[in-house]
């Protein structure tokens, strides 16, 4: 049954990053997705529903990343990077929805590595 309801969320943002066209990110995109993230993280921690629509948008704005490495003939690591950020903010959707903030917290910290690794490779300093 759990197999199902991460299924549910996850196959429409995969089909639709499939087709989803390149996309202009810039410094406010970054700024906004990073203040997402970090009230991702306390509606979590105050086990907040709120963490629903913080997750959600994360998993819009990694959409977008991967349609904006894609785009690029030398970023398949980005493509990568975006795609396993934008699978853990649906798993954050998927434990919030069933009240399971543990396993939302994990996922939390998997996608905040996955953002720090793509940053070390692609962020300009």
């Amino acid at each position: 049954m759990r197999w199902r309801a991460t299924a549910g969320v996850l196959l429409p943002l995969l089909v639709a990053g499939t087709v989803l066209a390149a996309a202009d990110l810039n410094a406010d995109d970054m700024r906004e997705a990073e203040e997402t993230l970090h009230n991702l993280d306390s509606h979590i921690s105050l086990q907040d529903r709120k963490a629903l629509e913080d997750a959600k948008l994360l998993a819009r704005y990694f959409q977008q990343v991967e349609g904006h490495f894609s785009a690029k003939a030398d970023a398949a690591r980005g493509v990568e990077f975006s795609r396993a950020s934008r699978a853990h903010a649906a798993a954050i959707v998927t434990a919030v929805e069933t009240g399971d903030y543990d396993a939302a917290q994990d996922r939390l910290t998997e996608l905040t590595r996955s953002c720090k690794a793509c940053h070390e490779v692609y962020k300009k300093k």
